[in-house]
């Protein structure tokens, strides 16, 4: 029985592109997400032999130890894991309110840390498994406006990097992208002035994350990929 590629965050913009991924590479799926509507969408793409989804809120423990438990039991441990789960708010440290330090942290770090958490004990216990998390440029740098963002995707690239180590034993590998501007909806809408053929499509992003999971890139363990757009 082989398990299901693991991806949270698979209803946004990324994430659909990433599950099309694995599907047109012959995994089967299991979408992962806090919106059940947006979810539902996903359903067409594949038969449900294929792609299951489910509606998850990964800020709570209880539920994605149920969701690892569960997806072990039905289908075998996952494969490989996929943790798209982010969020971005922009303002100053002098201006940063409680809810929107809470709001990066909470979607950025609490949902990484319980993903992780489950996918280290089920990747040990099988003796092998691939992870890949979205961290962001800004992990290196925190610029003016973006230091709670950045905060909290440093957190996630340290915890990816500390996870490589501890799962090497184990035959298991964690890795990271850090994609650049991202050619979205919504990233449209709030930047109409720009000129997205300069932006990462998801469709090259979801590539990568693809490719960090097979035996291609059984070599890669702790990394940081960047995938800039046109621009770098």
């Amino acid at each position: 029985m082989s398990g299901r590629v693991l991806i949270t965050g698979a209803a946004g913009a990324l994430g659909r592109s990433v599950v099309a991924r694995f599907l047109a590479g012959g995994q089967r799926v299991l979408a992962v997400d806090a919106d059940e509507v947006a979810l539902s969408e996903l359903t067409p793409l594949a038969p449900s032999d294929a792609l299951s989804v489910r509606r998850v809120d990964l800020a709570q423990s209880a539920d994605v130890e149920r969701l690892f438990a569960d997806a072990v039991t039905h289908s075998g441990a996952p494969p490989a894991v996929v943790h798209l789960v982010g969020g971005f708010r922009w303002s100053r440290l002098a201006e940063m309110s409680d809810r929107d330090w809470s709001y990066l942290v909470t979607l950025n770090l609490e949902t990484t840390f319980r993903v992780f958490r489950e996918a280290a004990r089920a990747f040990e216990r099988a003796r092998g498994g691939a992870l890949v998390a979205v961290s962001a440029p800004a992990a290196f740098l925190g610029e003016a406006g973006v230091g709670g963002y950045a905060a909290a995707k440093a957190g996630v690239l340290r915890l990816v990097e500390a996870l490589a180590r501890e799962l090497a034993p184990a035959g298991a590998r964690a890795n990271a992208v850090l994609p650049g501007t991202m050619d979205t909806p919504a990233n449209r809408a709030a930047m109409p002035d720009a000129d997205p053929a300069k932006w990462a499509s998801t469709d090259a992003v979801a590539e990568v994350i693809h490719f960090l999971t097979t035996p291609a890139a059984a070599g890669v363990n702790g990394a940081a990929v960047r995938v800039p757009g046109s621009t770098f």
